[in-house]
Protein backbone atom coordinates (compact mmCIF):
# COMPACT_ATOMS: atom_id res chain seq x y z
CA UNK A 1 0.00 0.00 0.00
CA UNK A 2 2.82 2.23 0.71
CA UNK A 3 5.14 1.80 -2.02
CA UNK A 4 2.32 1.99 -4.49
CA UNK A 5 1.43 5.32 -3.01
CA UNK A 6 5.13 6.28 -3.56
CA UNK A 7 5.13 5.39 -7.04
CA UNK A 8 1.94 7.40 -7.17
CA UNK A 9 3.56 10.76 -5.69
CA UNK A 10 6.00 10.15 -8.48
CA UNK A 11 4.41 9.58 -11.05
CA UNK A 12 2.47 12.85 -10.10
CA UNK A 13 5.50 14.50 -10.07
CA UNK A 14 7.10 13.72 -13.39
CA UNK A 15 3.46 14.57 -15.07
CA UNK A 16 3.55 17.84 -13.40
CA UNK A 17 6.70 18.68 -14.42
CA UNK A 18 7.06 17.48 -17.56
CA UNK A 19 3.53 19.46 -18.31
CA UNK A 20 5.15 22.72 -16.98
CA UNK A 21 8.45 22.05 -19.44
CA UNK A 22 5.90 21.27 -22.67
CA UNK A 23 4.98 24.85 -23.38
CA UNK A 24 8.28 26.43 -21.42
CA UNK A 25 11.28 25.43 -23.34
CA UNK A 26 10.49 26.45 -26.95
CA UNK A 27 8.74 29.68 -25.78
CA UNK A 28 11.45 30.59 -23.70
CA UNK A 29 14.02 29.40 -26.13
CA UNK A 30 12.89 31.88 -28.78
CA UNK A 31 12.81 34.85 -26.10
CA UNK A 32 16.89 33.77 -25.08
CA UNK A 33 17.81 33.66 -28.84
CA UNK A 34 16.43 36.18 -30.85
CA UNK A 35 15.07 39.20 -28.14
CA UNK A 36 17.88 38.79 -24.98
CA UNK A 37 20.31 37.85 -28.07
CA UNK A 38 21.82 35.01 -26.16
CA UNK A 39 23.66 32.81 -28.57
CA UNK A 40 22.50 29.02 -28.81
CA UNK A 41 24.85 27.17 -26.37
CA UNK A 42 24.06 29.87 -23.50
CA UNK A 43 20.03 29.38 -24.09
CA UNK A 44 20.66 25.73 -24.40
CA UNK A 45 22.64 25.61 -21.33
CA UNK A 46 19.54 27.41 -19.24
CA UNK A 47 17.39 25.73 -21.13
CA UNK A 48 18.93 21.88 -19.08
CA UNK A 49 19.46 24.15 -16.48
CA UNK A 50 15.58 24.68 -16.15
CA UNK A 51 14.89 21.24 -16.83
CA UNK A 52 17.46 19.72 -14.29
CA UNK A 53 16.09 21.92 -11.43
CA UNK A 54 12.50 21.39 -12.77
CA UNK A 55 12.63 17.40 -12.52
CA UNK A 56 15.09 18.32 -9.05
CA UNK A 57 11.92 20.05 -7.37
CA UNK A 58 11.42 23.43 -9.05
CA UNK A 59 8.93 22.36 -11.17
CA UNK A 60 7.17 20.56 -8.01
CA UNK A 61 7.58 24.37 -6.13
CA UNK A 62 5.69 25.96 -9.48
CA UNK A 63 2.61 23.12 -9.80
CA UNK A 64 2.23 23.17 -6.25
CA UNK A 65 2.48 26.70 -5.59
CA UNK A 66 -0.60 27.16 -8.61
CA UNK A 67 -2.36 24.48 -6.67
CA UNK A 68 -1.95 26.51 -3.42
CA UNK A 69 -2.17 29.77 -5.10
CA UNK A 70 -5.80 28.86 -6.31
CA UNK A 71 -6.87 27.78 -3.17
CA UNK A 72 -5.69 31.70 -1.33
CA UNK A 73 -7.68 32.91 -4.30
CA UNK A 74 -10.85 30.59 -4.69
CA UNK A 75 -10.43 29.51 -8.02
CA UNK A 76 -11.44 26.38 -8.76
CA UNK A 77 -13.42 24.10 -11.63
CA UNK A 78 -16.94 26.49 -11.24
CA UNK A 79 -14.69 29.31 -11.99
CA UNK A 80 -14.52 31.28 -15.05
CA UNK A 81 -12.16 30.28 -17.72
CA UNK A 82 -11.40 34.13 -17.80
CA UNK A 83 -10.63 33.67 -13.85
CA UNK A 84 -8.08 30.84 -14.35
CA UNK A 85 -6.39 32.94 -17.34
CA UNK A 86 -6.47 35.96 -14.77
CA UNK A 87 -4.51 33.70 -11.82
CA UNK A 88 -2.43 31.83 -14.30
CA UNK A 89 -0.76 34.89 -15.96
CA UNK A 90 -0.39 36.70 -12.84
CA UNK A 91 1.55 33.46 -11.07
CA UNK A 92 3.70 32.90 -14.03
CA UNK A 93 4.72 36.18 -13.74
CA UNK A 94 5.97 36.47 -10.42
CA UNK A 95 7.35 33.09 -10.80
CA UNK A 96 8.90 33.53 -13.93
CA UNK A 97 10.92 37.07 -12.85
CA UNK A 98 12.16 35.60 -9.70
CA UNK A 99 13.20 32.21 -10.77
CA UNK A 100 14.69 33.42 -14.79
CA UNK A 101 17.67 35.94 -13.85
CA UNK A 102 20.06 34.03 -11.54
CA UNK A 103 19.38 31.10 -13.60
CA UNK A 104 20.84 32.96 -16.87
CA UNK A 105 23.44 34.38 -14.74
CA UNK A 106 24.66 31.37 -14.29
CA UNK A 107 24.25 29.69 -17.27
CA UNK A 108 26.36 31.94 -19.19
CA UNK A 109 24.69 35.37 -20.10
CA UNK A 110 25.75 38.80 -19.08
CA UNK A 111 24.25 41.47 -17.07
CA UNK A 112 22.22 43.07 -19.89
CA UNK A 113 20.84 39.76 -21.41
CA UNK A 114 20.12 38.52 -18.05
CA UNK A 115 18.13 42.00 -17.31
CA UNK A 116 16.48 41.52 -20.78
CA UNK A 117 15.68 37.87 -20.51
CA UNK A 118 13.98 38.25 -16.59
CA UNK A 119 12.08 41.48 -17.58
CA UNK A 120 11.03 39.53 -21.42
CA UNK A 121 10.28 36.05 -18.96
CA UNK A 122 8.16 38.65 -16.88
CA UNK A 123 5.78 39.70 -20.26
CA UNK A 124 6.02 36.19 -21.38
CA UNK A 125 4.84 34.96 -18.22
CA UNK A 126 1.91 37.25 -18.16
CA UNK A 127 0.86 36.11 -22.03
CA UNK A 128 1.53 32.28 -21.80
CA UNK A 129 0.44 31.77 -18.31
CA UNK A 130 -3.12 30.60 -19.57
CA UNK A 131 -1.78 28.35 -21.66
CA UNK A 132 0.47 26.86 -19.44
CA UNK A 133 -2.01 26.41 -17.48
CA UNK A 134 -4.16 24.39 -19.97
CA UNK A 135 -1.38 22.43 -20.43
CA UNK A 136 -0.85 21.32 -16.60
CA UNK A 137 -4.43 20.75 -16.73
CA UNK A 138 -4.59 18.74 -20.11
CA UNK A 139 -1.71 16.90 -19.65
CA UNK A 140 -2.62 15.59 -15.87
CA UNK A 141 -5.99 14.30 -17.73
CA UNK A 142 -4.04 12.58 -20.37
CA UNK A 143 -1.66 10.84 -18.37
CA UNK A 144 -4.41 9.88 -15.53
CA UNK A 145 -3.27 11.77 -12.51
CA UNK A 146 -5.87 14.09 -12.73
CA UNK A 147 -9.09 14.40 -14.16
CA UNK A 148 -9.97 17.56 -15.25
CA UNK A 149 -13.22 19.32 -14.97
CA UNK A 150 -12.29 22.73 -17.03
CA UNK A 151 -14.30 23.47 -19.68
CA UNK A 152 -12.65 21.21 -22.65
CA UNK A 153 -14.18 19.66 -25.46
CA UNK A 154 -15.75 16.96 -23.81
CA UNK A 155 -14.29 14.40 -27.55
CA UNK A 156 -10.79 15.06 -25.23
CA UNK A 157 -12.05 14.79 -22.10
CA UNK A 158 -14.01 11.54 -22.88
CA UNK A 159 -11.02 9.73 -25.33
CA UNK A 160 -9.94 6.21 -25.20
CA UNK A 161 -7.01 6.03 -22.31
CA UNK A 162 -4.53 4.72 -25.36
CA UNK A 163 -5.49 7.90 -26.98
CA UNK A 164 -4.82 10.50 -24.31
CA UNK A 165 -1.85 8.57 -24.13
CA UNK A 166 -1.07 9.49 -27.91
CA UNK A 167 -2.03 12.70 -27.48
CA UNK A 168 0.29 13.35 -24.18
CA UNK A 169 3.39 11.58 -25.88
CA UNK A 170 2.43 13.91 -29.08
CA UNK A 171 2.63 17.50 -26.52
CA UNK A 172 6.04 15.81 -25.84
CA UNK A 173 7.31 15.37 -29.00
CA UNK A 174 5.61 18.98 -30.00
CA UNK A 175 8.04 20.43 -27.38
CA UNK A 176 11.59 18.46 -28.58
CA UNK A 177 10.84 19.52 -32.27
CA UNK A 178 9.76 22.86 -31.90
CA UNK A 179 12.85 23.59 -29.26
CA UNK A 180 15.44 22.08 -31.81
CA UNK A 181 13.44 24.23 -34.59
CA UNK A 182 14.13 27.53 -32.94
CA UNK A 183 18.16 26.45 -32.04
CA UNK A 184 18.18 25.27 -36.18
CA UNK A 185 16.77 28.80 -37.43
CA UNK A 186 19.21 30.70 -34.84
CA UNK A 187 22.26 28.91 -36.30
CA UNK A 188 21.28 28.87 -39.73
CA UNK A 189 20.35 32.67 -39.94
CA UNK A 190 21.11 34.85 -37.30
CA UNK A 191 24.75 33.03 -36.13
CA UNK A 192 27.69 35.70 -36.95
CA UNK A 193 29.37 32.44 -37.82
CA UNK A 194 26.59 30.96 -40.59
CA UNK A 195 27.62 30.53 -44.19
CA UNK A 196 24.56 33.31 -45.05
CA UNK A 197 25.89 35.67 -42.15
CA UNK A 198 29.51 35.60 -43.59
CA UNK A 199 28.27 35.73 -47.14
CA UNK A 200 26.55 39.17 -45.88
CA UNK A 201 29.36 40.59 -43.85
CA UNK A 202 31.82 40.03 -46.99
CA UNK A 203 29.47 41.68 -49.20
CA UNK A 204 29.38 44.87 -46.80
CA UNK A 205 33.31 45.03 -46.57
CA UNK A 206 33.00 44.79 -50.45
CA UNK A 207 30.57 47.81 -50.55
CA UNK A 208 32.68 49.65 -48.20
CA UNK A 209 36.02 49.03 -50.30
CA UNK A 210 34.42 49.88 -53.63
CA UNK A 211 32.92 53.61 -52.07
Amino acid sequence: MELSKTLGNIKNYLVDTTSLLILSNPMYASLETFISGMDVKTSLESRIKVSLLAYTGLGFLYVKGRDFSKKVFKVNEKSSEKTHALHDSLYNVTFNVSASFPIYLTSGANMNQATVGAIGAGILGLISGPINGISIDLFRDFMGTKETKRNFPEKLKKAQKSTKRFLAAGMIGLMLTSTAGVYSIKNKYFNEDSPKQKIEYQEKNLERKIQ
